[in-house]
């Protein structure tokens, strides 16, 4: 027998003793012990719509809000009236109460959740999910929010590079199913680009990365108007070339595993598909919107501009993404970078840009009865709020600004399998701002695969290690689908 027979004799007697997972099976699928723990299809959502909030969003005026805890809350007191009078919002109005912590405490909804606090609706969809981890800089905690890996990890990818990778094993096509759009403010040396990693997954499954910002002119060259009539011919004949070096990886009729080949056929499709690609955008892709939150006003706002953009990929009639993934960095920016990162001045900057961003996200949510094909229906999608980390529950110092605190803060989840039984919060955050019941970002990313009805423990992805407590996969998937999504297994 030679090695490639054996090896893959050896591959498909592992997926035999492995409940037939490494062979004749989709990437996502589950093992045939694991198959009753994922959602079902009415539950799963379809589309993801996630928001990352840069800079570091402060849960404390927002999605956790204890007014008994020292600081927190209390630590800008005396700034408060002039701002949220800013905002439009009386004093006796800005506290919510809404849920219970895992500790028993009775948290708030803050001011800067104010637009979903007044739609019903969506609040009835809503759950805070505590986190903690202990990445301080913006350069590492990126990337482990967006991935729930840590930077040099081979298995670091973005919730785009699985549901590319998902979708396009499901159901050919040459557009794609997933996206990230960044706006052109980001700071370059912060590793947003770990939102379009793919870490082992092939080249054909990174996600569309698109520029949030007025100039497209990579609309034109989509349009290939340089090579022209020429275009069919040149495909040909790159076509061609790729069919020769193909043969060279073919023994005995059988194709090899080449990385670096897959990868360049995934270039290649994408050359030819830049006409589709360009029908879908259209012609008015990243028009300028302004926006105005708490007095202040702006030409240009990257979360509108953004969330219009990704609503209508979303819901795009003949060709609609599965995900999206929009970099939020607010109407203004604030003055650490980003729309979150408040070194000098906290109270404001939250306020203008966490309430904007929320504004126009549920501006663009079908209330019931509604049913705008333009607008999300948080029956077949699940958006998604994160951040890197959270702010100080006190002053930095020397200033009216808060620094990085990672140590206890949270992501949100609104609609998919989030229904009126799951909404509520999951964890504690205690008075000084630290939590010891959290939800790690590997788990979180885990659970968010499961919320897709995606098996989280492909080798591409994520192992029983990345989920404390668990001793199986089948241990490992009933906790975050318990934690993460509320849903029992």
């Amino acid at each position: 027998m030679d090695r490639r027979s054996f090896l893959i004799g050896s591959a498909a007697a592992g997926g035999l003793l492995l409940g037939g997972r490494a062979w004749a099976r989709s990437w996502g699928d589950a093992p045939d012990n694991a198959t009753s723990l994922i959602l079902p299809e009415g539950v799963r959502a379809q589309k993801v719509l996630e928001i990352f909030l840069y800079g570091g969003m402060s849960p404390w005026e927002s999605f956790y809000t204890v007014p008994e805890h020292t600081g927190q809350w209390n630590t800008f007191a005396g700034q408060r009236g002039q701002v949220y009078a800013s905002c439009g919002m009386q004093s006796n109005d800005l506290l919510l109460p809404w849920a219970t912590d895992g500790a028993g405490v009775q948290v708030h909804l803050g001011p800067n959740a104010m637009p979903i606090r007044q739609r019903s609706d969506v609040l009835a969809r809503t759950r805070v999910v505590v986190m903690r981890h202990e990445l301080e800089p913006h350069e590492a905690a990126i990337p482990h929010m967006l991935s729930g890996m840590r930077l040099g990890s081979p298995r670091m990818v973005g919730m785009g590079g699985h549901l590319q990778r998902y979708w396009l094993e499901r159901a050919p096509r040459i557009e794609p199913y997933a996206y990230v759009l960044q706006p052109e403010n980001i700071i370059g040396t912060d590793n947003t680009r770990a939102a379009s990693s793919i870490g082992l997954h092939p080249g054909s499954a990174r996600p569309l990365s698109l520029k949030i910002a007025t100039s497209q002119a990579f609309l034109g060259r989509l349009d290939r108007s340089r090579v022209g009539a020429q275009a069919p011919a040149f495909d040909a004949l790159s076509a061609f070339y790729n069919g020769q070096t193909r043969s060279r990886y073919t023994v005995g009729g059988e194709p090899l595993r080449s990385a670096a080949l897959s990868d360049h056929e995934s270039a290649r499709a994408g050359v030819e598909a830049s006409a589709a690609i360009r029908q879908i955008l259209g012609d008015d892709f990243m028009a300028n919107l302004s926006g105005s939150s708490c007095g202040e006003s702006a030409g240009r706002s990257y979360s509108a501009m953004g969330l219009e953009n990704a609503v209508a990929l979303l819901t795009h009639p003949t060709a609609p993404a599965r995900y999206v993934n929009v970099v939020d960095t607010g109407l203004v920016e604030a003055d650490g970078g980003g729309g979150y990162d408040t070194h000098f001045e906290h109270l404001f900057p939250q306020a203008r840009n966490t309430t904007h961003l929320l504004q126009e996200l549920v501006d663009r949510i079908n209330e019931p009865g509604e049913n705008d094909p333009d607008k999300i229906d948080l029956d077949d999608t699940l958006v998604i709020l994160t951040t890197e980390f959270g702010r100080t529950p006190f002053r930095q110092e020397g200033g009216s600004g808060t620094n990085h605190h990672p140590y206890g803060f949270v992501s949100v989840l609104l609609g998919g399998p989030i229904g009126p039984d799951q909404s509520g919060i999951v964890g504690s955050i205690g008075p000084d701002g630290t939590s010891d019941d959290y939800t790690t970002p590997s788990e979180l990313r885990a659970g968010l695969l499961a919320a897709c009805g995606i098996y989280p423990f492909a080798h591409e992805s994520f192992a029983v290690g990345d989920v404390r407590d668990a001793q199986t996969e089948r241990d490992a998937l009933a906790r975050v689908t318990e934690t993460v999504l509320g849903r029992a297994s």
